[in-house]
């Protein structure tokens, strides 16, 4: 007997530490018979409060490690591209859908390996979610997370392990499987910090063109003039310490 393979995700977001988890919809095996060799479109569910994946596709690839004997009428590999309906489900994207089958008729990882392509029958998935149908468009999931974006197993989520795949996964002969895989980003924390100053006089023999007294204080042991903030950060300017700490900037 083949195995059906059915995968899940769901969407996640990170709080500066404080991790809030969408649920994942339940999902039910595809209609399809892997003894007789019928098959069945995958079926996936990414969900969340607040959380839309409309428009959005994924590219999902499973490897094993070996190669069965060619007695076994089932698939050692398979690749598709989904495109995600509104209410969060998968459906094959076109011209994907006799690559999605194969997805319930992968070879058990138990089977008997060819002896010219030995390996212990794991399985390694691997996720890519793209912004855009048909997977046409930027990558979301990369290698170096350049998006903020990322996937794991749930085993592998904690440590960061093994990002956009499931490694070594054991799928035994007849069985159904459900892999759940949880997405997540972290959220930017924003502050905001208002400070007051006052455009005054140029202090004379001051070498500037523009003076502000934002309220610099002089440290008494380092004479440095401390402000809240960094005066160069408004362009080419410096806190004076002897000018009572005034600002003094060169015209832009």
């Amino acid at each position: 007997m083949n195995t059906t393979k059915l995968i899940s995700l769901c969407g996640m977001v990170v709080f500066g530490g404080l991790v809030t988890v969408s649920g994942c919809n339940d999902m039910t095996p595809g209609s399809g018979d892997g003894e007789n060799g019928e098959t069945a479109s995958v079926k996936m569910a990414f969900s969340g409060s607040g959380v839309s994946w409309y428009g959005n596709s994924v590219l999902i690839a499973a490897e094993r490690d070996g190669v069965t004997d060619s007695k076994y009428r089932c698939f050692n590999e398979a690749t598709a591209c989904f495109n995600f309906n509104a209410d969060g489900t998968l459906v094959p994207a076109p011209g994907n859908e006799e690559d999605a089958a194969k997805f319930n008729e992968l070879c058990g990882s138990n089977a008997v390996n060819d002896p010219n392509y030995p390996g212990d029958g794991t399985y390694d998935f691997y996720y890519t979610v793209i912004a855009g149908e048909n997977c046409y468009g930027e990558e979301i999931t990369t290698v170096d997370n350049a998006h903020d974006f990322a996937c794991y197993a749930p085993e592998n989520f904690l440590a960061q392990q093994y990002p956009n795949s499931t490694p070594d996964e054991y799928l035994p002969g007849g069985a159904d499987v459900v892999n759940q895989v949880i997405c997540v980003s972290e959220n930017v924390d924003k502050d905001f910090e208002f400070f007051s100053c006052a455009d005054v006089d140029v202090p004379e023999g001051a070498y500037a063109d523009l003076a502000f007294d934002c309220g610099c204080e002089v440290d008494p042991y380092t004479y440095d003039c401390a402000c809240g903030f960094d005066p160069a950060d408004l362009g080419n300017c410096a806190a004076d310490p002897a000018n009572q700490c005034l600002i003094l900037c060169e015209a832009p």
